[in-house]
């Protein structure tokens, strides 16, 4: 199974962070095939705080056998057409559902946000 990782979800499995039980065992799946969007990327370099340099995430990308990701231009269709949720204009979230819908791929978020939209499958309370 093909997993979108949500930038929170890249950051914390790279940091050992806090993630529930049912998503660790997805993640350590020997099945799963992980994706990351170049989306992650472009937000950790505009979001200093965050405390992950490009290089350093490029790195722990290629660690984790993840897949990347890039922005297609089927994936600019699909967020032009992506309906408005009230509350949740985050540009880098809105990117990252466009490429998940697109490329039919369930996304790995514990943005409760992320269910409002149609077509896209969220895993996180699993």
């Amino acid at each position: 199974m093909k997993l979108l990782l949500d930038t929170n979800v890249l950051l914390r499995w790279i940091a050992g962070a806090f993630l529930p039980r049912s998503v660790e065992r997805l993640l350590k799946n020997p099945r799963a095939e992980y994706v990351t969007s170049i989306v992650s990327g472009w937000e950790v370099v505009l979001k200093p705080k965050l405390g992950v340099s490009a290089i350093g995430l490029e790195t722990a990308i290629k660690d984790m056998g993840a897949t990347l990701l890039p922005i297609k231009f089927k994936h600019l269709d699909a967020l032009e057409h992506l309906t408005w949720v009230q509350d949740h204009a985050d540009p880098f979230d809105r990117m990252l559902i466009a490429q998940a819908v697109a490329e039919g791929l369930p996304i790995v978020s514990s943005d409760q946000r992320f269910t409002a939209y149609q077509g896209l499958r969220v895993l996180w309370d699993i």
